[in-house]
């Protein structure tokens, strides 16, 4: 048997996989990442997209820390837009279409270059654990057994994976690949409750069979974009294009005639899927009033034909999928390249989790990504990052790095799956987010970056780029809450071409912003700055004058609960102690275990009085502690 010992392990390469291991080693651990399939590191077996609400704000943060996906997404970016750039600044956000095969090659570039990091294509079938349930390291089928202080479980849909396309099922993983049966048995065996969910993926076209010419073509952006903090970013003003159309009348009758043939009625797939993201299948179902839905073809890349159909995932039987592509506008002869299909997996109930991902129960254990139950790329690299951060510090002895909910979705997401768990795919959402102004887009690096920069994911030369981009801002905000305008026929005409509120009595620039229809772009062309401001610089400057009043109340908000944050509940705490809990909140805060007041308020049936009786208890404690002291 062939034996090597490392700092820390991690499973999968996938998305949370890479950052997990590009993160960890970075951070100076040796480490080795165990992959089923080198060549499909990174893979995107569904939409080839990065970004949109939410999502792009995950993307920015992993940048701020010091983690890759945001570089990922701009080197192999197709078409970029704005979303939501009608509604607040806080929902504002990036999405693109990437090349899932330039994506894949910026990430394997990385992992086979990178320092103190080995890549070993073979499969886990156990993890190993000591008599004080802390991990020793994984056995794998290539009769191999690696020693570890650490362990980051990033499988993905692999896990026990079970594609589904009508009455057909078998093994597998995403796209054709070998699913981990072996390893799901032996998580099982540790005693780690599991559940099971399913996604669904789209019939991919071959374009050259499409007639696209009355689909409505959308466009890059003509401006200079980027996920990356330190990227300038380009303007993609190439032939690509997404195509929006709609299903049909006929789709729907065959989706009528059909619907007793799909795996979820039938009773042969009985996980829940991602809510947010439905199959054709279950939009037929659950909106049965709906005749048609909108669709889009999105070109995966420049060196293929292969077309992805955004919202017309299925597992339907594939003659029922050939007739339903046929029955789309312009698709009546196109040409499937690959079936659409479901695929149950195995996944972890995150109530099991810290914080920091580490399990509760068994000590250098953490998890990251879809065996999360969550969804989507960018909630994997972002759990990804966080777990091999927080994997490296416990091989280390270093306090966890844990975002709070007012830091950024990255908190909220961690705190959303470990304090609530989660029985349906997980999908991060702009309204989970009860900070959200504090958690914009323009302000992501003053948020987070300083975590980046202590643990060392972050260099010199890119701290000193935000130094100086954090001076310029707040150049600019001192000059503007320090110079006054004064009303003037000039300045009403130029109210009126801007179609801004007039200006009716001497104030600031900063009060100025507050007025109905002024923006940045008025206040720049009534005084000039020198300061030769990006857009996402003037967003910051703007937004920061203009919701002050609100971004300060926000900001009390926050500490206040920082205070519940910050009392801590010991491990070993007994509840049972705690004299007036109702048995629905005792068995809660024993399966969820909270690491603190604020967590335990957060727990579904835990109520403010539950958490005024568990303070008085630690409070007691704490006066005997010092007594005794």
């Amino acid at each position: 048997m062939f034996h090597d010992s490392y700092d820390v392990i991690v499973i999968g390469g996938g998305h949370a996989g890479c950052e997990a291991a590009l993160a960890s080693s970075r951070i100076g651990c040796k480490t080795l990442m165990l992959n089923l399939n080198i060549d499909n590191t990174a893979l995107m077996p569904c939409n080839p997209s990065i970004g949109g609400p939410a999502k792009g704000h995950l993307v920015r943060e992993i940048s701020a820390l010091g983690g890759e996906q945001a570089r990922a997404a701009d080197y192999s970016t197709l078409m970029i837009r704005w979303l939501n750039t009608s509604k607040g600044a806080a929902v504002r956000a990036l999405r693109a279409q990437c090349d899932p095969f330039l994506y894949s090659t910026y990430y394997r570039k990385l992992l086979t270059t990178q320092n103190n990091l080995d890549i070993n294509q073979d499969e886990v079938i156990e993890i190993l654990v000591d008599d004080e349930n802390k991990i020793t390291g994984v056995l794998t089928r290539h009769n191999a057994k690696y020693d570890a202080k650490a362990l980051v479980l990033c499988g993905g849909v692999y896990l026990s994976g079970k594609v589904f396309i009508g009455e057909k099922s078998f093994a597998s993983g995403p796209m054709g690949q070998n699913n981990s049966g072996f390893l799901a048995k032996s998580i099982e065996n540790l005693g780690i409750k599991i559940g099971t969910m399913r996604t669904d993926t789209t019939p991919r076209l071959n374009i050259n069979t499409i007639d696209l010419t009355n689909t409505t073509p959308q466009l890059s952006e003509n401006e200079k974009l980027s996920f990356d903090l330190w990227n300038e970013g380009k303007i993609y003003k190439s032939d690509y294009a997404c195509y929006f159309s709609r299903t049909t009348e006929k789709t729907y009758e065959i989706l009528s005639k059909n619907i007793k043939r799909s795996p979820l009625v039938t009773g042969d797939v009985k996980a829940n899927g991602p809510r947010y993201c439905p199959s054709i299948e279950d939009k037929f179902l659950r909106f049965p009033d709906h005749i048609t839905h909108p669709i889009v073809f999105e070109p995966v890349s420049f060196n293929t034909n292969e077309v992805y159909v955004q919202n017309f995932s299925t597992s339907l039987p594939y003659d029922v999928q050939v007739e339903m592509v046929h029955s789309l506008p312009g698709c009546e002869n196109a040409k499937i390249i690959k079936p659409g299909y479901g695929i149950e997996y195995v996944y972890l109930l995150p109530d099991q989790l810290k914080h920091n991902l580490e399990n509760k129960n068994i000590h250098g254990f953490f998890c990251a990504g879809q065996v999360n139950g969550t969804s989507g790329y960018e909630e994997a690299a972002a759990q990804g990052l966080m777990a091999g951060i927080n994997a490296a510090m416990y091989v280390k002895n270093f306090e966890p790095l844990i975002l709070g909910r007012d830091e950024g979705y990255l908190g909220v997401l961690i705190d959303d799956l470990t304090t609530k768990s989660t029985d349906e795919p997980y999908r991060m959402l702009t309204g989970r987010c009860e900070h959200r102004l504090l958690l914009r887009w323009d302000n992501v690096d003053r948020r987070l970056s300083h975590h980046g920069r202590k643990i060392g994911l972050l260099d010199d030369s890119k701290w000193e780029f935000l130094e100086n981009k954090f001076s310029r801002e707040d150049e600019e905000i001192n000059r503007l809450k320090n110079t006054k305008i004064s009303p003037s026929d000039e300045i009403k005409t130029l109210c009126e071409e801007y179609e801004a509120e007039i200006l009716s009595e001497t104030m600031t620039f900063a009060e100025f912003l507050k007025h109905k229809g002024v923006k940045y772009n008025l206040v720049e062309k009534i005084s000039p700055s020198d300061k030769n401001l990006t857009r996402e610089e003037i967003s910051y400057v703007e937004t920061e004058l203009r919701y002050v009043g609100y971004l300060e109340r926000e900001s009390k908000t926050a500490e206040k609960l920082k205070t519940l944050e910050n009392s801590k509940i010991p491990d070993d705490f007994d509840y049972d102690s705690v004299k007036g809990l109702r048995a629905e909140c005792l068995q809660k805060l024993k399966r969820f275990k909270p690491e603190s007041l604020g967590h335990a308020l957060r727990i579904s049936g835990v109520t403010p009085v539950d958490v005024q009786l568990i303070s008085v208890i630690l409070a007691r404690n704490e006066r005997k502690r010092k007594d005794n002291n």
